[in-house]
């Protein structure tokens, strides 16, 4: 690779002792010709590949960009830093550290992030992912949620590098390693329990977007053709996407016969075809992967038409707990073929989540990440009463944490970023408060808003239920798992 196309980057081979001038800011190393494609796979044993920004003046200092390192030599090298030069640790904040093959795979030193239109399908799966996780509405969902959920670390580092790097194995150490405490029992089950409904989703849309020849993918083959059907039917605005999309599963699936007409059907009848595929994946005898992702990939199309081509969020969040899959394939199938992904869709968090999933890789900038796992894998130390002083994160809540160059996803430092639903969305009384929020404050108004609230909250919670049965008079639908409360309806992003 020629990496002199850029006049004020140099790539050179460097020694440890040349590192130590370059990151003093002078120059160092053997520099390589432009021209001379260099492949850095050759790299030695304790030989570091190191692109550099020269200054703009004879006098100014050099800066580090990239460093590309063995895998075998990343834990003397962070080691070293931490130790020796601690000034420079850590290391991975400010200087992108690559394989070499992830070097040989640039072509230059901008990568962007490629997924083939399903832009869109990704950012709600993410998303989805998070309300279910955090089991908050999406107008109470923050961006944070979004980035630190697995589906977005998934489809970032495919989008990038094409491969995982078994991402999700990542994720779970950069959680157990940087958390200050461990998550409940509730919160690690419930975890687990969303990954395991949303995995046959990721690796569906994998194979649509990446092309992933992977096994996983070739089992969920009918899903991808049915996610190939529905991207092209939307790119030619046909008004039978709904037949084209159900066309793969229909000898999995009964029901996917009904959708070749689906757009003569009336809503309620709609409702009676969504009724049947959510009994079908409560049946204890709908045990295949296939059958069973099939069965939501329907369902979750079915919400985006449901009231007569209409969005209905509400079918999928009554059914959220026990069927987290058809809340999320609403999500996905609702952006398939949408080009436009810049809108206020997702009350607003839609686009928030697609300019981080598509954002390029700039290698000739510095990092946004606080560190690497790569390196915080070598400097955390469980024998501290502070594992983390070597890292030196100083957000008190969340830290950015990079996976693999590029893919940066949010990790909580402790329980004060909890995954779980609070028991009660009301708020809690001065005795229930912890003991530092009580601690006197310059202003009276904290003092006075505690001393009030517990006669206000009566009368806040009188008036909410008042309210909440006034909307359900006319919104309450019964049906055979009994009577449902309404909630206003929400706008299902990049829906037909």
């Amino acid at each position: 690779m020629n990496m002199m196309n850029l006049s004020e980057c140099v790539f050179a081979i460097a020694t440890e002792q040349d590192l130590n001038r370059l990151f003093s800011g002078h120059e160092a190393g053997i520099t390589q010709p432009s021209s001379v494609t260099y492949k850095p796979t050759r790299l030695a044993p304790g030989a570091f590949g190191v692109v550099y920004k020269h200054g703009h003046g004879p006098s100014d200092a050099v800066q580090p960009l990239v460093l590309v390192s063995r895998k075998e030599d990343l834990k003397r090298l962070f080691g070293r830093f931490a130790h020796l030069r601690d000034d420079y640790s850590p290391v991975t904040a400010w200087c992108h550290i690559l394989t070499p093959e992830q070097f040989d795979s640039l072509e230059s030193l901008t990568k962007d992030a490629e997924f083939e239109g399903f832009e869109a399908s990704w950012s709600g799966l993410a998303i989805a992912e998070a309300q279910l996780l955090t089991g908050r509405p999406l107008f109470n969902l923050g961006l944070s949620a979004c980035l630190a959920a697995q589906s977005f670390a998934i489809g970032r580092a495919k989008s990038l590098w094409r491969s995982t790097g078994d991402i999700p194995a990542r994720l779970d150490a950069a959680n157990r390693l940087m958390r200050r405490s461990s998550p409940s029992r509730r919160t690690e089950t419930r975890t687990q329990q969303v990954r395991a409904a949303l995995r046959p989703i990721w690796q569906s849309l994998s194979a649509v977007s990446f092309g992933d020849p992977g096994p996983a993918s070739n089992n969920l083959a009918p899903i991808a053709s049915s996610l190939r059907n529905l991207f092209a039917a939307r790119q030619m605005r046909d008004p039978a996407e709904a037949q084209h999309a159900a066309a793969p599963l229909v000898r999995l699936v009964p029901e996917a016969d009904r959708f070749t007409d689906l757009t003569a059907l009336i809503a309620e009848d709609r409702l009676r075809i969504f009724d049947k595929l959510m009994n079908r994946l409560a049946s204890t005898e709908e045990r295949s992967v296939l059958q069973r992702t099939a069965t939501a990939f329907l369902g979750g199309y079915l919400v985006t038409v449901a009231a007569g081509g209409a969005p209905s969020l509400t079918l999928a969040e009554d059914n959220l707990m026990p069927f987290p899959e058809v809340m999320a394939w609403a999500y996905v199938v609702g952006g398939v073929g949408e080009r436009i992904v810049w809108t206020s869709s997702f009350d607003g968090l839609g686009r928030l989540v697609a300019r981080e999933l598509t954002r390029p890789l700039r290698l000739d900038e510095p990092p946004v990440c606080d560190i690497a796992l790569d390196e915080v894998e070598v400097l955390v130390d469980s024998k501290l009463s502070d594992p983390l002083v070597h890292l030196r994160i100083k957000q008190g809540r969340l830290a950015t944490v990079a996976l693999l160059p590029g893919v940066n996803c949010l990790v909580p430092l402790s329980d004060s970023v909890s995954q779980e639903k609070p028991e009660s969305e009301g708020v809690r009384s001065s005795s229930e408060r912890p003991e530092a929020s009580r601690r006197i404050s310059p202003s009276p108004f904290p003092v006075l808003a505690d001393a009030l609230w517990p006669h206000l909250q009566p009368r806040i919670d009188e008036y909410l239920r008042r309210r909440q049965d006034a909307q359900s008079g006319s919104t309450d639908w019964d049906r055979s798992r009994g009577k449902r409360n309404r909630s206003a309806q929400g706008k299902l992003p990049y829906a037909p």
